[in-house]
């Protein structure tokens, strides 16, 4: 009997998970009430606090769950690489593509709240901190083998991730082929540098003198 209460809490569970990621995805963190959560999922309040504690609760859940996800689907995609830069390549793409979920505008929108518990906030930084555990293993394996020289590994994957991260801060500015692009350029950019033209500044210097 233990088990088909245990196998019910389960799937009660998932049932308000999923709800609430569809409600959280549509509406936003600060749109979704507990009331929209509960009548969606045709559960209880009871249940609902018996299993999340609390609206914040269920909703790190929600992107612990999808900080697991985004592990698990990379894993599988960098075993089809054979070099570091295709691995960099590779996760570039992955990163872009993850703009695309939707419980991403909801996640800013949270952490961007005047009201979010700091405590929940914490949990949800050390959530995506395992997404740059992959920053740091990819970078670490390029060091290994002499492809990237020279630096620390935590302040490559710091700046990867910025870059990463100011890209997606402008996701509503390019249609998502060009961000998958704009990814793979900065990609190329981390690895290879860009080059100034010599003849630049005195092109710059021209220029202000004739205005």
């Amino acid at each position: 009997m233990s088990k088909k209460v245990s196998r019910g809490n389960t799937e009660t569970k998932k049932r308000i998970a999923l709800v609430s990621k569809d409600l959280f995805s549509q509406k936003g963190y600060l749109g979704t009430s507990i009331e929209d959560i509960i009548v969606a999922s045709g559960s209880s309040k009871g249940n609902l606090y018996h299993h999340f504690k609390s609206k914040e609760g269920l909703f790190l859940y929600l992107i612990e769950e999808q900080v697991d996800e985004w592990i698990e689907q990379w894993s599988s995609k960098e075993k089809q690489c054979q070099t570091v830069s295709e691995k960099l390549y590779g996760l570039a793409d992955h990163v872009a593509d993850e703009l695309k979920n939707p419980l991403t505008k909801a996640a800013e929108e949270f952490r961007g709240s005047e009201t979010a518990n700091p405590e929940v906030v914490k949990q949800i930084m050390l959530a995506v901190q395992k997404q740059r555990e992959v920053f740091h293993s990819v970078l670490q394996e390029a060091i290994d083998k002499g492809e990237i020289g020279g630096y620390d590994k935590n302040q490559l994957a710091f700046i990867l991730y910025a870059l990463f991260a100011g890209l997606g801060a402008a996701r509503h500015e390019r249609k998502m082929e060009e961000q998958i692009e704009l990814h793979r350029m900065a990609i190329s950019i981390f690895l290879h540098g860009t080059t100034i033209q010599p003849d630049c500044p005195r092109k710059v210097a021209v220029s202000l003198k004739e205005n």
